[in-house]
């Protein structure tokens, strides 16, 4: 797996998050850019609590990328959500290379990163 660019890892990153996505669609219905400096929801039913920190394993298997990614769980849903949506949390990007890590996301979404996701997993 690949870190970002210069990209390090916090010590105090405790727990680790894998999460696959196929293409640009997928990675947009997950990403929350309402989130300051960026975040994604990852479908889980492992218990967290929020703050906690994580290392997030991100797969995109339509631009052959492992990224690793520190963050911080910021939403909880629990069960089902109010609309069907799955058990999960929203993760806020951490880390010296938030910043960069957020660009590359949006890049590699285009132009859906200027419209609402049409059917977000969160």
């Amino acid at each position: 797996m690949e870190k970002p660019e210069g990209g390090s890892i916090d010590s105090n990153v405790k727990r680790n998050l894998s999460l696959t996505l196929p293409d640009k669609h997928s990675l947009h219905a997950t990403y929350m850019p309402f989130i300051k400096n960026g975040g994604v929801f990852v479908p889980t039913h492992e218990r967290f609590s929020l703050h906690d920190d994580i290392v997030l394993q991100l797969r995109l298997i339509e631009e052959g990328k492992r990224l690793l990614i520190p963050g911080r769980v910021v939403w909880i849903t629990g069960g089902k959500g109010q609309r069907g949506t799955p058990a999960g949390v929203g993760l806020q990007f951490t880390g010296e290379q938030q910043a960069r890590i957020r660009q590359f996301l949006e890049e590699v979404m285009g132009d859906l990163v200027k419209q609402p996701a049409q059917n977000p997993t969160y």
